[in-house]
């Protein structure tokens, strides 16, 4: 089964051993939730810190009945208010949040400081014989002795080529010291535009697919649906350590949304009732709320959460989309009696957008609301006793569709140039499943209307160079310049894989082969192809004069 999330990041917390899988439909979407989810575990785990450093602190603090007493009253407020905020989660968020597309964009600018380009210390003077250090003057006795005129003369020319010999030396030197700081140079240079340029590349693949997404949402595309809804959900904010997660489906013939949603458990929610001083002991107390208590508080948690989904969902529907909305509640949890972990579904309810618009969300009972729709649950939610979901969530990624045969057909009377596009799409998935299907690979093709670039999917189990291979098939027959593989290149960042591929049957350009230099990218162009078909056994041809004249033709 293949998720329809593009992109995953994983997130760890040591302190509180939480562990969690994030997904997105873009990278910067994935990491935006990972950051936050990061942010929530933080503030818990700064949180649950200060909460052990003040329990040490009353341990081992002496303190007056005054203090002692004003200290439990503080907490007992702190812990009542919290209890109070799960009472109205609903009455907190009545008005929901339409989704706005450019808060999802990346913004950010480009900050690494550009190296500067050394300068060269410059020459020093250059030692002359006609310096007057090289040209001392002698007295008039000195001159008349030949010896000293000599001697005079040979000095200089010692000191001469002495000085000559250091300057040369030192120029040298700053030569070299000059070329290997030039050397540096281009080194972090090059590295700095290749920073700058995977930075705008992976801005705008992000960017451009929150504006396709916006466009497909307006068109009614399923996909960019369910992503439009999955975030109004996923900002309700709960009085809890705890984020919702959801996976949607759209029915767009029905407008029907079907909605899985991760739940918190009864032990997520906190249970401190009060602080009391004891004098006799001149120790904190801390009291809980009861089990019963409990169990009936969580039963209002989360009746009180699916309406405010509900009225998420339907309050953000500016739009018209939905007419329906089922919504599958279910926990994470351990099953007591297997030690096994479990996600069961603990409750399921169908609601019609008519039927919900008239209720008065500001007065109304959540779990007699919950009744009176016929929602499915337990008696007390909290036992986790599972229960059938109304309408089960089709979790395939519908962008894949079946591929069909062709190579059976294909031979060297085939001009692949001129073959059908779909057909040749098809042919390339074929190829590929070849090559991978010997350690366990799996070739999926997309469809072909509004396929975001991506022609088919390739999954290489392979640990050390497998993963998500993303391939596009391009059927030319002119020079594939470098937009094609820019584009490539983006669908690389915005599906979160590892690899992509291009398969033309034409050549590529200087240009597109220098982008691809250096970037996980495999350029094949026609002659690669019909290598890698008779690898496989069977042979073909590509003859672009006569597709040009196919097409001119026409």
């Amino acid at each position: 089964m293949v998720s329809r999330y593009l992109y995953t990041c994983e997130v760890r917390h040591e302190g509180l051993n939480k562990y969690k899988v994030v997904k997105g439909e873009t990278k910067k979407i994935a990491e935006q939730k990972a950051n936050a989810q990061m942010a929530q575990w933080e503030e818990q785990w700064k949180r649950k810190q200060e909460a052990d450093r003040k329990r040490k602190e009353r341990e081992k603090y002496t303190r007056s009945i005054e203090e002692s007493t004003e200290e439990a009253n503080k907490l007992t407020l702190e812990a009542e208010e919290m209890q109070n905020s799960l009472d109205t989660i609903l009455i907190d968020n009545l008005d929901p949040r339409v989704l706005d597309y450019d808060s999802l964009k990346d913004h950010r600018v480009f900050d690494q400081t550009l190296p500067v380009k050394p300068k060269h210390e410059g020459k020093s003077t250059k030692p002359s014989r006609e310096d007057v250090k090289y040209n001392q003057k002698l007295s008039f006795l000195q001159r008349l002795s030949r010896k000293q005129v000599e001697k005079q003369k040979t000095e200089s020319n010692s000191q001469f080529e002495k000085d000559y010999k250091q300057w040369e030396d030192e120029e040298k030197k700053k030569d070299l010291k000059y070329d290997q700081m030039l050397a540096d140079y281009e080194i972090a240079y090059n590295e700095w535009c290749k920073q700058e340029e995977t930075f705008f590349a992976e801005q705008k693949a992000n960017n451009d697919r929150i504006d396709q997404l916006k466009k497909d949402f307006e068109l009614g595309e399923v996909s960019a649906i369910e992503n439009y809804f999955e975030h109004s959900i996923e900002d309700i904010k709960l009085p809890l350590d705890f984020a919702l997660e959801v996976e949607l489906e759209y029915q767009i013939e029905t407008k029907m949304l079907i909605v899985d949603i991760l739940l918190p458990t009864v032990d997520d929610l906190p249970r401190l009732k009060k602080i009391t001083f004891i004098k006799n002991r001149n120790e904190l107390k801390e009291s809980f709320l009861s089990d019963s208590v409990m169990n009936a508080k969580y039963d209002s948690v989360i009746y009180q959460t699916v309406l405010v989904c509900f009225n998420s969902i339907f309050g953000s529907d500016k739009y018209g989309k939905v007419e329906s909305v089922v919504i599958n509640g279910k926990v994470s949890t351990i099953d007591k009696a297997t030690g096994n972990h479990i996600e069961p579904y603990i409750l399921s309810i169908n609601v019609k957008k008519e039927d919900f618009k008239i209720l008065n969300l500001s007065s109304i009972d959540p779990k007699a609301w919950f009744r009176n729709e016929k929602g499915i649950a337990a008696a007390k939610l909290s036992f986790v006793t599972p229960v059938p979901p109304v309408i089960v969530l089709n979790k395939e990624d519908r962008r894949f569709i079946e591929g069909y045969g062709v190579i059976v057909n294909v031979d060297d009377s085939i001009n692949l140039a001129t073959m059908d596009w779909q057909d040749f799409e098809n042919l390339i998935r074929e190829v590929f499943e070849w090559e991978f299907s010997t350690n366990g690979g799996e070739v999926k093709i997309t469809q072909a209307s509004r396929d975001k670039g991506v022609d088919a999917v390739a999954f290489d189990p392979d640990p050390i160079k497998g993963g998500k291979i993303v391939i596009q098939a391009k059927r030319y027959t002119n020079v594939v310049g470098v937009s094609a593989v820019r584009d490539l290149y983006g669908t690389i960042l915005n599906e979160g894989a590892n690899k992509g591929i291009l398969v033309s049957t034409s050549n590529y350009g200087n240009d597109a082969y220098e982008f691809a230099k250096d970037k996980p990218i495999t350029l094949m162009n026609g002659s690669n192809l019909l290598y890698l078909l008779e690898k496989h056994g069977h042979k073909a041809r590509i003859d672009i004069k006569e597709a040009k004249k196919q097409l001119y033709a026409k």
